[in-house]
């Protein structure tokens, strides 16, 4: 059965903030929200972050886009994303919802690099919340996203091509089986940190 948030308006949403590593950050988030394509969702931009909504698919090729306009080989990005479906009362941009499903970026998307990500999961008016928790974590195994428990979060590690289709999956597999939810990550590339564990393990 396929959950619908209140008033029957099936909207995801997505708040996202980047966070370049380097003197020229303005120039690079500006450039990567400028530059993404946003014709399958509703966006607005404010002090702190980004906000896509509209169908699932369409926001996670957003997000996933603008995330990858904002990428620099030579520089550490951390971006924080907020995904969340079932808010009562969240019903604007419902014109979006064509049931189109569109991913006008996916095609235009540069090739994989290595990814890091925290996320944490949460399932709101569902007493088997921890069982909902546990199957999204199994997903990102069957991912081959190598999930690491720590304390309120679960570590993943793979590419940028499998973290954004593991977005897609667990996103998909929540708005089949619960009403409201939230979805919460920190994703890093060419984090220095990463680099000096390597070097030390060497």
């Amino acid at each position: 059965m396929q959950c619908q948030s209140t008033g029957n308006i099936d909207i995801t949403g997505c708040r996202i903030s980047l966070y370049p590593m380097c003197d020229q950050f303005a120039p690079q988030i500006l450039a990567a929200v400028k530059t993404v394509d946003t014709s399958a969702v509703w966006s607005h931009t404010d002090l702190f972050s980004t906000l896509y909504r509209g169908e699932q698919i369409s926001v996670v090729d957003v997000i996933r886009a603008l995330f990858m306009n904002a990428y620099h080989t030579d520089t550490h990005l951390v971006s924080e994303l907020t995904f969340s479906k079932g808010c009562p009362g969240d019903v604007d941009a419902d014109r979006y919802l064509t049931g189109q499903q569109l991913q006008p970026k996916l095609t235009q998307l540069p090739a994989d690099f290595p990814i890091n990500c925290k996320f944490s999961f949460y399932s709101f008016g569902n007493d088997d919340y921890m069982q909902e928790i546990m199957h999204i974590v199994e997903l990102a195994n069957q991912s081959g996203l190598n999930p690491q428990s720590a304390h309120y979060i679960t570590t993943l590690e793979g590419t940028d091509q499998q973290l954004f289709d593991y977005f897609q999956v667990a996103l998909s597999y929540a708005h089949e089986h619960l009403n409201h939810y939230v979805l919460e990550a920190t994703i890093s590339v060419n984090s220095p940190s990463l680099k000096g564990e390597q070097h030390a393990k060497k």
